[in-house]
């Protein structure tokens, strides 16, 4: 960070130097501790989660499957014991038809299952009895016919008993109330001919709701033809349609087995309002091919492991807050005497090297103390011994500067304390352009050493009381590179020469040693040529009567951007206006020793213009 001189001498700081923010070792420790503490945790508790939910996903499907082949079955037997009940009642019909030689009374055999019975002779019209109020579809009508005739037509061959079976029809939905139904087609047979066909209209509906009622009220039942016809829908599914039912992958896998495989899977359902759920669903064929299907939520099946996951979540912000009272306890333990530690070498840094640091309980941290005591006093007797040194250094090198000047001013009678009053002049506006400690240091040494090159220059030029003639003028001008010349044998002395060489060079262009203008003269240079012109100014010469102070800043103003820097001029007028130049009287006299001023300029000498080729 750069330190500045402020107008009023004190330290000041400059821009911030960009580094980066330090990270507080409290937040070290939570870090630490928060990991600690929650990451296995987290590890666990992703492992146990994830295997819990695999887990039961796993045990559900094999549940359902075992529940849709479970519905599978019992739809199988009862129409199995239906289709033998059918075959027994066909081989009774047989005795009775050809006993009599007339059809049987067909309104026996109904019952609350069986609401329709039919007899299809093989010659002659059919006799049908049905319940009350049944509506027979013109399906099931073609699908009584259509088996009747396939059973008559394999009366041409002798059927073995053994073989016999009933020919099974449908699903079908009756009425309003979408009743599940299926027709049972058995031959009427004796002695191996075929005396006709006895069918019945078989209700399924109680058989389906106890497969449905008996499973859990989440599971969702589906009733599928070999077709893909949704036949019924059990539990939460009553409000599903055909439509969205076949766009299911787990339909589209019963289609493509034709019937004959059993299934279960994971899958999205798109609801009509454009949601969507995950689901486990399974299915089982019958042995006539239809698919039963069972399917719960994803979301209800995984409700458990939800729950433990809120718990571990509640768990994991308890051992959080756990962790941060650890860490603030453990961290003002650790910190604070390192805090402290911190202060007393921050105030090290600054120099203060009274400061000790106290005893602490911990013994690591006392130990760090003591040895924090032992170098602060030993830094601080380098230091100062340094700081002895240096001033001593310093104001030797300083005060050979100071005498070189003086010996220079010297020389010429009406230039006496010159160097001193422009190094004064140049060292306020310096201030008041904010110049860093080492520059302002710079400036100090090159104003006051502006003119060494003097020392180069015949007394007879430097001492005329007279205006110069043109030729001594060109001579007077070499000063400022003979001592930059000078200077430059001195390694150290590379950052004064600027001020030294170029302090005659005029912001518009024309001055001396090299013509330079504007920017292109240093500004070390630029200020000393304000505070040179200045001293030329207030103090009587050959070629000039002193003016006031009042006419001498007036005057600098006049030669704003065309002799001198505008910028340089604005920090002088404000250090002018600060007071900073209203003891300029006494100031000349104390650099002159109090010495009467020099006597007028001789008659016929000729006067120059303010601040132009002054020496």
């Amino acid at each position: 960070m750069q330190e500045r001189l402020q107008p009023d001498g004190r330290e000041g700081l400059g821009p911030a130097d960009g580094t980066p923010g330090r990270v507080p070792l409290f937040l070290v420790l939570l870090t630490v501790v928060l990991g600690v503490s929650l990451a296995p945790l987290a590890l666990f508790s992703g492992l146990t989660l994830h295997g819990m939910k695999t887990a039961l996903a796993t045990t559900l499907q094999e549940r359902q499957l075992s529940l849709a082949a479970s519905a599978a079955d019992r739809l199988d037997a009862f129409l199995a014991q239906e289709g033998r009940e059918t075959v027994k009642i066909g081989e009774a019909l047989a005795l009775i038809v050809e006993g009599r030689g007339r059809a049987p009374y067909l309104g026996d055999f109904l019952d609350e299952s069986v609401v329709l019975a039919r007899y299809r002779p093989a010659r002659g019209r059919p006799a049908v009895a049905m319940a009350p109020d049944l509506v027979l579809p013109r399906e099931v009508q073609e699908s009584l016919e259509r088996d009747a005739t396939t059973i008559l037509e394999q009366g041409a061959a002798p059927v073995p008993a053994p073989a016999r079976s009933a020919l099974l029809g449908g699903p079908w939905t009756l009425g309003p109330e979408r009743v599940l139904a299926v027709t049972v087609s058995a031959p009427v047979q004796r002695r191996g001919r075929i005396l006709g066909v006895y069918q019945q209209l078989v209700l399924f509906e109680r058989p389906w709701q106890e497969v449905t009622g008996s499973a859990p009220a989440a599971v969702r039942f589906f009733l599928l033809a070999p077709d893909g016809r949704v036949i019924a829908q059990g539990g939460e599914a009553s409000h599903e349609t055909a439509a969205t039912v076949r766009r299911r992958p787990i339909v589209q896998q019963f289609l493509a087995s034709h019937g004959r495989s059993r299934g279960a899977r994971t899958y999205e359902v798109r609801e009509l309002d454009g949601r969507t759920r995950r689901v486990l669903g399974s299915f089982a064929s019958t042995r006539h091919s239809w698919g039963v299907f069972a399917e719960v939520d994803e979301a209800l099946v995984l409700a458990p492991v939800h729950q433990l996951a809120r718990d571990i979540a509640f768990g994991a912000l308890l051992a959080a807050g756990l962790a941060v009272v650890a860490a603030l306890v453990l961290g003002m333990a650790i910190s604070r005497p390192i805090t402290v530690l911190a202060g007393i070498a921050q105030r090290l840094q600054a120099g203060d090297f009274s400061v000790r640091a106290g005893r602490s309980r911990i013994r690591e941290i006392d130990a760090l103390a003591r040895g924090f005591n032992r170098m602060a006093e030993r830094i601080g007797n380098l230091v100062e011994g340094f700081r002895t040194a240096a001033r001593e250094a310093n104001n030797m090198f300083l005060g050979t500067i100071r005498a070189l000047a003086e010996a220079i001013d010297e020389k010429d009678p009406y230039t006496k304390g010159h160097s001193i009053r422009v190094n004064r002049y140049a060292v306020i506006i310096g201030r008041y352009m904010g110049l860093t400690r080492e520059e302002i240091r710079a400036l100090h040494v090159s104003s006051l050493l502006h003119d060494v090159g003097k020392i180069g220059i015949d007394d007879a030029i430097l001492k005329k009381p007279a205006a110069l003639t043109p030729e001594e003028y060109e001579v007077m001008k070499t000063h400022p590179e003979r001592g930059a010349k000078i200077m430059s044998r001195i390694p150290q002395m590379k950052d004064i020469i600027p001020g030294m060489r170029f302090h005659h060079e005029r912001w518009s262009g024309g001055g001396y040693p090299l013509g330079l203008k504007g920017e292109e003269i240093p500004l070390q240079a630029r200020i000393i040529a304000v505070a040179d012109t200045f001293d030329a100014m207030t103090t009587d010469r050959p070629y000039q009567k002193a003016f006031t102070v009042e006419e001498a800043v007036e005057r600098i103003n006049n030669l704003m951007g065309v002799q001198l820097d505008p910028q340089v001029v604005a920090a002088f007028n404000r250090a002018y206006e600060a007071g900073e130049f209203d003891d300029v009287g006494e100031i000349v006299r104390a650099s002159r020793g109090g010495d009467p001023a020099p006597p007028p300029a001789p008659a016929g000498a000729v006067s120059r213009p303010p601040g132009v080729g002054q020496r």
